[in-house]
């Protein structure tokens, strides 16, 4: 199966994970950077159409 979207961890608005399962890092991340802005968001491909 291709895949077709992923998932981005951002620090700061820098990503700096990107997956197919944000449960599994995000607790790191935001361990390794308490008073930084952690955001997560999903991005997909060119050919990918929501409607």
């Amino acid at each position: 199966m291709e895949k077709r979207f992923e998932y981005v961890i951002k620090i700061d608005g820098k990503d700096v994970w990107h997956g197919l399962n944000p449960e599994e890092m995000f607790d790191e991340i935001m361990a390794k950077n308490p008073k930084k802005k952690i955001s997560v968001a999903w991005r997909t491909h060119e050919k990918v159409l929501i409607c």
